[in-house]
């Protein structure tokens, strides 16, 4: 389900140099700041290395991966069916015009926070570092719920108005409904997969076909 309002574009925003650099300090810097912060709260607090190798890899490299899918297809899915960019109530160029409430929004109604709240936690288990694996991520959940709470969901309400307020309802705020997430991020590779296999079962009904034949 998605909503149109009053600015109503079937254009994406445009993607400027303002927006290149956020991500790029999203994707580059915000991982080494990361490891380094995390790093020095390790020693500060002498805390211990976990969890051992080769779980931490396991783990660690799973936890990341899990959380990146769901901030790249909730980016993409904002982009193409919202017509907007993240933190688009900042600058009015890159604000969604379509409230989107379906694939991942219908999870929870912050699925790239959520997502992209998990890649320092995946970090730190990667790294063995219990700051960067817990202390890290709070404090960025912190943030993003004082920025959802006090600026972006009051903006929303007052654009989408009661269509909001009942997708607010019936949605959860951050921490998403799993079962269909999960669903949502791997109906993609299993719809390939039975494509393949029905496509393979076809040509053995040629072949035993053919052999019917001679």
């Amino acid at each position: 389900m998605v909503n149109r309002n009053e600015e109503f574009s079937d254009e994406p925003p445009r993607i400027n140099r303002i927006t290149v650099i956020v991500y790029s300090f999203i994707f580059l810097v915000a991982p080494i700041l990361t490891f380094l912060i995390g790093r020095l709260l390790d020693k500060m607090l002498f805390l211990p290395e976990f969890p051992p190798f080769p779980a931490n890899l396991v783990v660690g490299i799973g936890v990341f991966v899990f959380g990146l899918a769901i901030g790249i297809k909730s980016t993409r899915l904002l982009y193409r069916v919202g017509r907007g960019l993240p933190w688009g109530e900042v600058r009015k160029q890159a604000r969604s015009t379509r409230l989107v409430t379906t694939g991942l929004y219908a999870c929870c109604r912050n699925p790239m926070t959520f997502g992209y709240s998990l890649l320092p936690c995946g970090m730190g288990i990667v790294f063995k570092s219990p700051a960067m694996t817990f202390f890290i991520p709070a404090i960025v959940f912190f943030a993003m719920i004082v920025w959802l709470k006090l600026w972006e969901e009051p903006i929303l309400e007052r654009r989408f108005g009661e269509v909001y307020r009942e997708y607010k309802r019936r949605t959860p705020f951050l921490i998403p409904r799993f079962k269909p997430m999960i669903f949502d991020l791997t109906s993609p590779i299993l719809g390939l997969f039975r494509k393949r296999r029905g496509k393979a079962s076809q040509l053995r009904k040629v072949d035993q076909y053919k052999e019917e034949r001679k």
